[in-house]
């Protein structure tokens, strides 16, 4: 069956300050010689131009300047270029007889950068040339409600690249003891290579985030209505006619002033006496609130210096903490200060200032209760700087109402003051006037009336949304667990991963055998039912190192020919960087002969459309009646016979 990617590195070329060196690939390619020559680093650089990151040895960090691999993916041939150090990659291809060329981001995404695609980064523009759209899973494995993140072709390369410096302690980011995101997104790339993630869990978890985004718009927009109701000091229609009633005796209550006025026109006072008065106590209000302002101004402040200095504090008491770890394992035979030789100390004596070593727990702080004491206190201030910026909004709104109110009655009372009119006809002009401003604050609510419909309105919709998000979730769930009920592919694996452990040779494995792999954590464990006590085996529990390497070996040959029997979603090649570095190839030649023939055989028959690329210290070809398309290299450090990667460096 054919694979979604038909992957195959034809060359690597390498460009150092003194020389440019040309590496071919064919379909196995095996490095092999002392060590120093630079084999890893061929690894390493294929990865790096892949996407990935890249730990510089000395020798590349002295004359390395860029790599770039020449691939075809199905019907692309590709080459893409890294600099060193640099986080962009420069891909040039050909497409419907156009040569193409884009410089894009290696991992970090900066936006779309193809139109009509969905192409970000080096990753995207891989799964584009396969003709398929990048794999999404949930960021958060325990949230339903969490984003679909995108599953990086990096992700796939730990079940393509087998590196030496986790060969034997790491296996697959699967353990418990391997970081959490990468666990996780582990397991995610095994899902899809089963067939656990299948198409209809992507369209539902893609609708399911939709129907989460929609319930929050209408949550927001209803919330933001009802705070606009909130500062209008209405919440609902029955307090908005309230309110408008209470405003309409008012109404009335100032025309029985009018008649009473034109009864009664001697002895009123003048109208401006009481706009005097009004505007007095609005300055003493006014004078309040502004004086109040400033202090929480200063409250806030001092929050936020005292939550600067906690984090400032924080940070120096991790930086002590890794010190004080970074010294503790330090002897010192001069002083540190005088470079005078010490005296000798007993054991439990600090061998610098003579005194008693400190006890963990007693004489220091622990740093993960300060920290979490850090936090909370940072909890704390925030909480209060929201909350006295919240009151100081209210305070300068309402002063700024005041003043409006403030510079109305200034302006009336101006005007007044300039036409002077009876007592009578001012005092009627200032009742006038509120009335004016009572019809004008009538017909505001009658407006807002309409505001918590729409609010009900909203929520309505969010609830309903919400039902729908439900009915989704619960249909989701269905799929996935009827997408893991389907365990054919995970007993095949099973199957195949035992057949690999025995072609092998690895000791302690028989027929009898019984391999079992959780769909949970992926974690293979083999068990002899042959043996009287069964005894587990697994990758924690191998207490060889070498044993180590094969099996993870050994599964990842199984994961590459389950992936070519379903047509799975996996690269078809595999790098094995040094599968012998535990093992004597003399004292323990049955494995070493054992592997490579497992490895040869498979590249001439199931895996004959995947490519190798091993590293190892020795050397074992295949047979001429294996009939492959082999090549090899042996690289030893100034040997000019046998030149390493970088010919001219010493």
């Amino acid at each position: 069956m054919t694979q979604p990617m038909n992957f195959n590195i034809s060359a690597l070329t390498l460009v150092f300050k003194k020389s440019t060196e040309v590496i071919p690939l064919t379909k196995i390619s095996y490095f092999y010689g002392q060590m120093g020559a630079g084999k890893s680093s061929i690894a390493r650089l294929i990865y790096y131009c892949l996407g990935g990151d890249l730990d510089f040895s000395p020798a590349l960090q002295s004359e390395f300047v860029s790599a770039e691999i020449s691939l075809s993916i199905n019907k692309f041939n590709i080459v893409i270029d890294r600099a060193r150090e640099s986080d962009q990659v420069h891909v040039k291809w050909s497409e419907n007889d156009e040569e193409l060329d884009l410089i894009l981001p290696a991992r970090k995404a900066d936006g779309i950068l193809i139109p009509n695609t969905e192409i970000e980064v080096l990753s995207d523009l891989l799964f584009h040339f396969a003709g398929i759209d990048p794999p999404k899973v949930r960021k958060s494995k325990t949230k339903e409600e969490s984003a679909l993140a995108r599953l990086s072709f990096i992700d796939m390369l730990w079940y393509c690249y087998l590196d030496q410096d986790s060969f034997d302690s790491d296996f697959f980011h699967l353990g418990e003891d391997a970081h959490v995101f990468k666990r996780l997104k582990s397991r995610d790339v095994l899902r899809f290579i089963l067939g656990f993630h299948q198409e209809k869990v992507a369209e539902l978890e893609s609708l399911l985030q939709e129907l989460h985004i929609k319930k929050i718009q209408f949550s927001e927009a209803s919330k933001s209505l009802q705070q606009a109701l909130i500062d209008a000091d209405v919440e609902t229609e029955a307090e908005i006619l309230i309110k408008v009633d209470s405003l309409k005796k008012d109404s009335d209550v100032i025309d029985q002033q009018l008649l009473v006025h034109r009864k009664n026109r001697s002895n009123i006072p003048h109208g401006t006496d009481k706009l005097r008065e009004k505007g007095r106590l609005l300055s003493y209000e006014i004078e309040s609130l502004e004086n109040a302002i400033p202090e929480i101004e200063k409250i806030i402040d001092q929050d936020k210096r005292h939550k600067n200095e906690i984090m400032t504090l924080g940070i120096k008491v991790k930086r002590v903490a890794s010190a004080r770890a970074v010294l503790a394992g330090v002897t010192f035979d001069f002083c540190p200060r005088c470079a005078q030789k010490l005296p000798e100390r007993e054991s439990d004596l600090c061998g610098v200032c003579g005194q008693e070593e400190p006890v963990e727990g007693e004489s220091n702080l622990n740093a993960d209760v300060l920290e979490q004491d850090t936090k909370s206190r940072i909890s704390e201030l925030e909480e209060s700087i929201n909350l006295h910026s919240e009151q100081l909004r209210r305070i300068r709104r309402k002063a700024a109402d005041l003043n409006l109110q403030k510079q109305k009655i200034n302006d009336e009372l101006s005007s007044q003051m300039a036409q002077y009119d009876s007592a009578y006809l001012s005092n009627a002009l200032v009742l006038e006037r509120q009335k004016a401003e009572i019809g004008q604050q009538i017909l505001n609510f009658e407006k807002l009336i309409k505001l918590p419909q729409k609010v009900r309105e909203l929520q309505k919709k969010a609830s309903e949304t919400q039902v729908e998000e439900t009915q989704i979730r619960q249909d989701l769930e269905e799929a996935r667990k009827g997408a893991e009920s389907n365990l054919s592919n995970l007993v095949r694996l099973k199957e195949l991963f035992l057949d690999c452990l025995l072609r092998s040779k690895l000791s302690g494995f028989t027929a009898n055998s019984e391999v079992e792999i959780s769909h949970k954590d992926f974690l293979p464990e083999v068990t002899r039912p042959d043996v009287g006590d069964v005894a587990t085996t697994s990758f924690a529990n191998l207490s060889s190192g070498g044993k180590k390497t094969l099996f993870k070996a050994c599964y990842g040959l199984a994961i590459h020919r389950l992936a070519v029997e379903i047509g799975a979603l996996l690269p078809t090649f595999l790098i094995i960087d040094s599968p012998m570095k535990n093992i004597s190839e003399r004292e323990n030649i049955e494995q070493f002969q054992g592997f490579h023939d497992l490895i040869y055989d498979l590249a001439s028959d199931e895996l004959a459309q995947t490519q190798f690329i091993l590293i190892d210290k020795e050397y074992l070809p295949p047979t001429d009646e294996q009939n492959l398309d082999f090549s090899s290299r042996h690289m030893a450090p100034e040997s000019i016979e046998y030149p390493p990667l970088i010919p001219y460096y010493s």
